[in-house]
């Protein structure tokens, strides 16, 4: 039964050989452990650090939003200048023209001597005075009436200018928000791949331990087959020596009652002569069994509309480590995704969470439904199930 035991283990340690590379054979589990500590420290600094670029393209995005919405209302604003511009011209056309009619209508009519007839009918110098003053105002306010459109069209020329300064000012704010994020992306997709290679060189580490585990196991139990064997064939020598010393005891002890007797009978007669004894030649005692040594063994941008759901890490069913790698303690804006929707390592946005990582996978996560994380049981309840928009953004 050992001996069939030891045949599985090595054919473990034989098909791992095979698998893993060679100097992870040669490691002790000491060794291994260390190495696997070491990676699982630089993956939670990576955590760390894609944490914080995380937040900071989320903080990014959001700058970029708030620029082109304003972008947009200030491109609206202009829209309408333009257009009260176009109006006040016209009224100003207008009013000049009513004004050129009039004055023609003067001299063809001699609306002048009109004026002064008017003001000489009056019945005393009372009616003369509020007369002239009459018509000095209508005179005035058609005055004011140009000059205040003018006006209105410097102040609104000058805040077009204004206003297309501030577009250009938004324009370079974008694109320089829109640089800034690229670069952000691309740290991302670094660190990112980091975190990959860390959890590969944990996996090989992880599959080297068990090798060099069934080694040891194989080892230890050949070696204490190996010690029961020659215990055996300890105790069989030992019984064999004994059985060897008796039976010559036994013997020895049968040649001096023999050689006794044989003189009592030569002592009777004289005659006769002493006959001598010969002991019968002893056997040799069995040599102990060799005891068998130790063996070695052989060794962009497209939008999907989702349902969503919310999880933990907090809580007992869920482990820290996403299917990436990720270990959510460190890194917890991460969401799970069907792979053959969303593809895995993306970036996403969540339309009421943000910008977060496609880092996980689940049973119950099948086609257009996005599983959200938070830190908390209690923020979990709180997001519950809704429909939400799903951009992939790389």
């Amino acid at each position: 039964m050992k001996g069939k035991t030891f045949g599985i283990f090595a054919t473990v340690l034989l098909s791992a050989s095979m698998l893993l590379p060679a100097f992870a054979q040669a490691e002790s589990l000491d060794q291994l452990d260390q190495k696997a500590s070491t990676i699982a420290r630089q993956s939670d600094k990576i955590s760390a650090e894609l944490q914080i670029a995380l937040n900071d393209v989320n903080e990014t995005y959001q700058e970029v939003n708030d620029i082109r919405s304003k972008i947009e209302a200030n491109q609206e604003t202009m829209k309408k200048t333009k257009a009260e511009i176009v109006e006040t011209e016209k009224n100003i056309e207008k009013r000049k023209e009513i004004i050129a009619q009039r004055m023609k209508e003067v001299q063809v009519n001699n609306a002048a001597d009109r004026t002064i007839t008017t003001l000489l009918e009056a019945e005393n110098l009372n009616e003369f005075l509020n007369r002239a003053y009459a018509m000095s105002v209508i005179q005035q306010a058609e005055k004011e009436k140009v000059t205040s459109l003018n006006e209105a069209k410097e102040k609104l020329a000058e805040l077009k200018a204004t206003q297309e300064t501030t577009q250009t000012k938004l324009l370079a704010n974008e694109k320089s928000l829109a640089d800034e994020s690229a670069q952000l992306d691309k740290k991302m997709a670094n660190l990112k791949s980091e975190l990959a290679a860390n959890k590969t060189s944990l996996e090989q580490i992880s599959q080297a331990k068990e090798v060099e585990t069934a080694r040891i196991a194989a080892e230890k139990a050949q070696k204490e087959k190996a010690e029961k064997e020659a215990q055996e064939a300890a105790a069989k020598a030992e019984a064999e020596k004994a059985a060897a010393e008796k039976a010559q005891q036994e013997q020895q002890a049968a040649a001096a009652a023999q050689a006794k007797a044989q003189e009592s009978a030569a002592a009777s007669a004289s005659s006769s002569e002493p006959q001598q004894a010969t002991a019968p030649s002893q056997p040799a005692a069995p040599a102990p069994a060799p005891i068998p040594a130790p063996s070695t063994p052989t060794t962009s941008g497209r939008t999907i509309q989702m349902q969503s759901t919310a999880y933990s890490c907090a809580e007992s069913v869920n482990t820290y480590y996403t299917a990436l790698g990720i270990d959510l303690r460190q890194n917890p804006q991460v969401v799970a995704v069907d792979p053959s929707v969303v593809p895995l390592g993306s970036m996403v946005e969540v339309s009421g969470y943000g910008i977060a990582i496609a880092g996980d996978t689940g049973g119950a996560i099948k086609g257009n439904i996005v599983d959200v994380h938070f830190p908390t049981v209690e923020q979990c309840i709180q997001w519950g199930r809704r429909s939400v928009t799903v951009t992939i953004i790389s």
